[in-house]
C-alpha cells in the first residue's frame, strides 16, 4: 500500500503577523465603506465584512491562542459566520429567482429552497444548500436568466466558496473538538482563507475606485516598495516531504537563467527587475514538468515558494 502525503500550500510570501495585521487594515475600511462596494457586488454587505473579521481573528487566534477550549470557541464562532453569510447568499439568490421567474412559482424553487430553513443552524445542511444551489444557478438556463436580471457570476461562484470554508471550518472544528493537537496544516488552511478574501478584495477594489489609487492601495496585497531593490526568489522542491535535488528549475515569465535545486531543495534567483508574480516550472526527474503560475512576489526581499512535487 502506497501513503501520499500531500501538503497543504501557504498561498502568499509575507509573514503571516503582516498578512492578517494588513487584512485588519483592510477590514476596518471595508466596514466604514461597504456602500461603496455595496454598488457593483451587491453581495458586500454588513455580514460579509463580518465574516471576513471573524476569519481574521481565527488567523491570529491559531498564532496566539494556546488553550484547547478557547479555540473551540473560536472556530465555533468563525463556522457560524460563514453559516450566516452562507444563509445571506442564498437569500440573496431566492430574491433574483422571484424577480426572475415571477409567473412560475416552481421555477422560482429548484434552487433548493425547501431545504434552507433547517440550513440556518446546521453548517453541514447548509454547506449541502449552498452547493445545489450553486449547481442549479450555474447551470443554463437558469444561470442566463438570472444573469439577465442583474444576478452575476461572481455571485453564483460565491455560493460555492462559501460552502467550501464552511467544510474545512467544521473539519478544523471537529478536530478541535476530539482533542487533536492543531498542527501546521490547520494553520495554514486558515490563513489562506484570509488570503483568498484579500485577493477577492483586490479585484473589487479595481472595480470600486478606479479613479482613487490611495483608496485602491489599502487593498494591494503586498506593500508597494521602491524599484530598483535586489529581490530573492528561493523555490522549495519537496516531495513527500524529503527535498528535491538536482532539478532544472524556471522562471518562465523572466530572463533570469534556469536554476538547479541544491541538496536542501532550493533554487535561488535574485534580480532587481523581478515580476510581481512569476511563473514556475520544474523539470520532473525521469521526465514531465511541474507548475506553479502566478506566485506573488514581494519586491525587495526574500520571497520563498513551497512546490509540493507529484
Amino acid at each position: 500500500m502506497t501513503v501520499i502525503i500531500k501538503n497543504i500550500v501557504r498561498e502568499y510570501s509575507m509573514e503571516d503577523e503582516l498578512m492578517t495585521t494588513r487584512a485588519a487594515v483592510k477590514k476596518a475600511f471595508l466596514l466604514d465603506n461597504f456602500a461603496d462596494f455595496q454598488v457593483k457586488f451587491p453581495f458586500v454587505n454588513l455580514g460579509y465584512v463580518t465574516s471576513y473579521g471573524t476569519d481574521i481573528n481565527t488567523a491570529l487566534n491559531f498564532q496566539t491562542d494556546t488553550e484547547q477550549v478557547d479555540l473551540i470557541k473560536v472556530l465555533t464562532e468563525d463556522v457560524e459566520a460563514s453559516v450566516d453569510e452562507g444563509a445571506d447568499a442564498l437569500n440573496t439568490l431566492d430574491n433574483y429567482a422571484k424577480i426572475t421567474y415571477k409567473d412560475s412559482p416552481a421555477k422560482q424553487r429548484v434552487f433548493g429552497q425547501d431545504k434552507w430553513e433547517k440550513a440556518r443552524n446546521d453548517q453541514e445542511k447548509m454547506s449541502t444548500a449552498l452547493k445545489v444551489a450553486n449547481k442549479f444557478a450555474n447551470e443554463d438556463p437558469y444561470k442566463t436568466a438570472l444573469i439577465a436580471k442583474g444576478y452575476t457570476q461572481t455571485q453564483i461562484d460565491n455560493l460555492l466558496t462559501i460552502a467550501d470554508n464552511i467544510d474545512t471550518k467544521n473539519l478544523l472544528q471537529e478536530t478541535a473538538k476530539a482533542g487533536r493537537p492543531v498542527v501546521t496544516d490547520d494553520r495554514i488552511r486558515v490563513h489562506n482563507i484570509v488570503w483568498q478574501r484579500d485577493q477577492d478584495l483586490k479585484i473589487m477594489a479595481e472595480e470600486v475606485y478606479p479613479s482613487d489609487p490611495a483608496k485602491r492601495a489599502i487593498f494591494l496585497l503586498y506593500p508597494s516598495t521602491a524599484g530598483g531593490a535586489e529581490t530573492t526568489v528561493t523555490v522549495h522542491l519537496v516531495k513527500a516531504l524529503v527535498p528535491q535535488q538536482g532539478l532544472q528549475v524556471e522562471l518562465t515569465n523572466t530572463d533570469l537563467v534556469p536554476q538547479t535545486s541544491n541538496a536542501e531543495g532550493n533554487a535561488v534567483f535574485t534580480s532587481v527587475n523581478m515580476p510581481e508574480a512569476v511563473d514556475v516550472l520544474v523539470h520532473l526527474t525521469g521526465g514531465g514538468t511541474a507548475t506553479r503560475d502566478n506566485a506573488a512576489v514581494i519586491q525587495g526581499e526574500e520571497n520563498l515558494i513551497e512546490m509540493n512535487l507529484p
